[in-house]
């Protein structure tokens, strides 16, 4: 299991996320491929979340293949106050142990964005890491670039700072009237967000609502109580059931 990390930084919202994507192979050459078909360069050209997307068209359709991808990955996220961001090696280390702590890892390689400033860390058992990657060379940190860039954008609509709206149609063709960006993002990838352990209510069956434990959420000791409070709301616990 490679495990990509990536960080979004947010002052309005007094937050940083962390996102580490578990990609297979398979997954990073596909990325790779769509880098290709959407007119970039690998190795010279990458994804950015701060790239301009309005009149950006192959920006945009790399960005909507990204979030295809990362719906089939497995995602992780560690959020902390921006004042700790000399931390977040540490962070990312949390991350790690706890997606150890519920999946068994025999080997991988832990991929930490140049951004993130070295720290001594501990890592589970079976990985190695490789900190300071540079985006371009290696892929999956695009990745995690876009998937923190979505988690975020999730954060900031659950703490009011920003909410932007999109057509409903998007998610339900024929719709009218528009829904929260926040929300399509969050249906896109929830899936990947989700771990193994039903945490739901069991019917008379003896059959778990369709509610799971996150695949990884850890909080900073110095994360905002109001950040964590509003962050557990969409990523606490995942419905994997029927949204439509």
């Amino acid at each position: 299991m490679d495990i990509y990390i990536d960080e979004s930084i947010h002052d309005r919202g007094n937050f940083i996320v962390l996102a580490a994507v578990c990609a297979p192979p398979d997954e990073i050459r596909i990325a790779t491929e769509a880098l290709r078909q959407c007119g970039f360069a690998p190795g010279h050209d990458e994804f950015k979340s701060s790239m301009k997307m309005n009149g950006n068209k192959p920006a945009h359709d790399l960005r909507e293949r990204f979030r295809e991808l990362i719906g089939r990955c497995k995602i992780a996220i560690g959020i902390c106050a921006v004042r700790e961001r000399h931390q977040l090696m540490s962070l990312a280390a949390s991350i790690c142990e706890a997606i150890a702590s519920q999946n068994a890892i025999e080997a991988g390689t832990i991929y930490l964005d140049q951004g993130i400033k070295p720290q001594s860390i501990s890592i589970p058992a079976g990985l190695q890491l490789w900190p300071g990657c540079d985006s371009k060379s290696v892929i999956g940190i695009q990745l995690a670039d876009c998937c923190a860039h979505f988690i975020a954008t999730i954060l900031l609509d659950e703490l009011g700072v920003v909410r932007k709206m999109v057509p409903a149609r998007r998610v339900y063709p024929g719709n009218e009237g528009d829904l929260e960006l926040a929300w399509e993002l969050w249906a896109s990838i929830r899936n990947a967000l989700a771990g193994r352990e039903p945490i739901g209510a069991v019917d008379d069956d003896g059959i778990h609502e369709p509610l799971l434990k996150p695949f990884g959420l850890v909080f900073s000791d110095g994360c905002d109580a109001h950040v964590a409070e509003a962050a557990r709301r969409p990523f606490g616990s995942v419905w994997v059931g029927c949204i439509h």
